[in-house]
C-alpha cells in the first residue's frame, strides 16, 4: 500500500529528506531506499561515526544509497571514495552523485581485491547481486560475465594522497558479495595506519563460493587488533527513543546468522560515547 503512490515509472525522488535518487518502483531495493528500510543500522552508524571533513570508503557501492549518506555526513570538506564494478550500477551511482552535486565523491568503476589484475565478474539481473563469486541464489539470476579490473585499497589511498596526519578515515563499508577477505587483505596497510571502523557483510554462501569462510575474515581482523560486534536497535528513555547498540561477537563461525553485518572496531579505541 505504501508503494502505490510511487507509481510504476522510475523518477527522481527526495529520499529521507536528505538527497535525491532515481527510484524505480519495480525494484525492491529502490523501494527500500525510498522508505528507509534498507540497512537502517548502517545508516545510523554513518550518522554516529562520520564527522564533517572525514574520509569514507564505500566498497560495493551499488546505486549509491550509502555513498550519499556518507557524503552528507562528511560534508563538502570530506571525501567519499566509492567502488562499484557492475557497470549498470555504476551508471546509476554516477547519476545519483551528479544529481546531488557531490563533488567530494570519487568513483572507481572497479572491483577491489588483494592485487591489481583482471578478473571475471558475473552480472545478475538484480543490481547488487553481481559478484566474482556468485552463490547458489545469485547464480539463478545471472545474465552475463564480464572482465573487470581489480585494485587494492592501499594503492588507491596512496594515489589520492590521503595521510593520517591530514585526514581522518573514519569508516569503511564492505559489501563485496564474497570477496571480503580479498578486499581486507588489499587494505591491510590502510587499516594499520588509519584504524577506521568497518561495516562488513558476512554472507556464508557468498564466502563459500569464493572458497572462504567467516573465520577467514575474523582471523584477519583480530590479527590487526580489531574487535567484532553486531548492531541492534533498542528503545530507551521516557520517549522510548531508538538507539543503536553494539554487541560483542565471540566468533563469526558460530555467533552470527547465515548473512549478517558486523562492525569491526579498533580494540585500542572503543566506540563508547559514540554508540
Amino acid at each position: 500500500m505504501r508503494a502505490i503512490p510511487l507509481g510504476r515509472a522510475p523518477r527522481w525522488r527526495m529520499v529521507g529528506g536528505k538527497f535525491y535518487m532515481r527510484i524505480d518502483p519495480q525494484d525492491f531495493a529502490d523501494r527500500a531506499f525510498y522508505f528507509g528500510t534498507f540497512d537502517p543500522h548502517l545508516v545510523e552508524l554513518i550518522a554516529c561515526l562520520v564527522r564533517p571533513g572525514d574520509v569514507c570508503l564505500d566498497v560495493g557501492a551499488q546505486k549509491g544509497f550509502m555513498t550519499l549518506h556518507m557524503a552528507r555526513a562528511a560534508g563538502p570538506g570530506g571525501r567519499v571514495i566509492a567502488f562499484e564494478p557492475d557497470p549498470r550500477a555504476m551508471d546509476a551511482l554516477r547519476s545519483n552523485v551528479q544529481r546531488n552535486s557531490l563533488e567530494q565523491v570519487s568513483l572507481y568503476p572497479c572491483a577491489l581485491g588483494d592485487r591489481e589484475a583482471d578478473c571475471e565478474f558475473a552480472l545478475s539481473r538484480q543490481i547488487g547481486w553481481s559478484s566474482r563469486f556468485p552463490n547458489e541464489l545469485a547464480r539463478q539470476t545471472l545474465v552475463s560475465t564480464i572482465s573487470v579490473r581489480t585494485r587494492c585499497v592501499d594503492d588507491v589511498i596512496r594515489e589520492m594522497g590521503i595521510e593520517p596526519a591530514t585526514h581522518r578515515l573514519s569508516l569503511i563499508k564492505v559489501d563485496a558479495e564474497g570477496s571480503e577477505p580479498l578486499v581486507l587483505k588489499g587494505a591491510k596497510e590502510t587499516l594499520r595506519r588509519f584504524r577506521p571502523a568497518m561495516h562488513i557483510e558476512i554472507n556464508r554462501a557468498s564466502l563459500g563460493a569464493g572458497g572462504f569462510t567467516p573465520g577467514c575474515v575474523e582471523d584477519f581482523l583480530r590479527s590487526l587488533d580489531y574487535d567484532l560486534f553486531t548492531l541492534r536497535f533498542r528503545r530507551d528513555g521516557a520517549w522510548r527513543q531508538r538507539r543503536l547498540e553494539v554487541r560483542p561477537v565471540a566468533s563469526l563461525t558460530s555467533g552470527i546468522g547465515a548473512c549478517e553485518d558486523v562492525l569491526a572496531a579498533d580494540r585500542m579505541n572503543p566506540l563508547h560515547g559514540v554508540l
